[in-house]
């Protein structure tokens, strides 16, 4: 742990608890779920942790239309769901592919979500599932969508007295499917580039509904609202997913790092579209 100027440890027994620990702290406190992100790197200016693993927000549940998950669920207990890994897919196929089985023992959905890395593999999924994540403070709630909560890299519309409680996912009726794909320099890496696609299909099988989520390709993650136009009314066959391609470059601005050049993920986001789109497609018609 580089944590050595922490000096109080908060580890709050329910959600309330945790807000009044929040709003009346003098210094600088950050909160923590499984801790995978804040204990790999210093924080010289942090006085305090607030754990919130023992609050009760580790579960998966179905409200009317809508999936709700808790903030503290794990990545093991979204693998092990049956329901999302049939109607969430894109979701799943993210909590598989991310890090190793060891952080995704621990590693939170909340947790990914709030550190806002543009690579965040559970982050496209959101995009595309037009998700929206509740955030409370004592006395307070909204209800902020997926594509206005991050600013920038580690940077969101979170007050500093803020948590995120809950994600909810609408559920779509219709036949609907989506698809995750993601590339890295190996299994457990962050992404290089990553794309998150939901599709719903007409009766016909024409795209009545596309959703397209772009990762590690801008200061945040983005959707690709120019490709999804040219998508609707239409299959996603080879002349049609071309076009698709052609307006990725209006919502991206790759850089080069060390783990690739912004040409690389340029080229590799083409294949990536491509294949999670058809994919989609695909489990749109089941």
């Amino acid at each position: 742990m580089k944590q050595l100027n922490v000096r109080e440890y908060f580890v709050p027994a329910s959600v309330d608890e945790a807000l009044s620990t929040l709003a009346g702290y003098e210094g600088n406190v950050k909160i923590l779920a499984g801790g995978t992100d804040i204990f790999v790197a210093e924080h010289p200016e942090l006085d305090a942790i607030l754990d919130i693993s023992k609050t009760g927000l580790d579960y998966i549940k179905r409200e009317e239309n809508v999936l709700c998950i808790g903030s503290c669920t794990i990545y093991r207990d979204i693998i092990t769901s049956k329901e999302i890994e049939r109607d969430f897919t894109a979701l799943w196929e993210a909590s598989k592919d991310l890090a190793d089985m060891t952080i995704r023992n621990i590693a939170t959905v909340g947790g990914n979500i709030c550190s806002a890395v543009p690579s965040g593999d559970s982050i496209p999924p959101m995009l595309a599932f037009n998700a929206e994540f509740v955030l409370v403070s004592r006395g307070k709630e909204r209800l902020v969508k997926a594509t206005e909560f991050f600013l920038g890299p580690r940077k969101t519309v979170l007050e500093s007295d803020e948590l995120l409680r809950e994600i909810r996912i609408p559920i779509v009726p219709g036949h609907c499917g989506s698809a995750f794909e993601k590339i890295a320099r190996n299994s457990v890496d962050l992404a290089n580039a990553n794309v998150a696609v939901f599709i719903r299909r007409s009766d016909s099988g024409l795209v009545e509904e596309g959703r397209i989520a772009l990762g590690a390709v801008a200061p945040t993650v983005v959707r690709a609202t120019a490709c999804e136009r040219v998508l609707m009314g239409k299959k996603p066959e080879g002349k049609i997913l071309d076009e698709v391609c052609d307006k990725i470059a209006e919502a991206i601005s790759p850089i080069t790092n060390i783990r690739c050049t912004k040409e690389y993920r340029r080229e590799a986001l083409n294949v990536l579209v491509k294949r999670a789109i058809l994919r989609a497609y695909d489990g749109a018609a089941v």
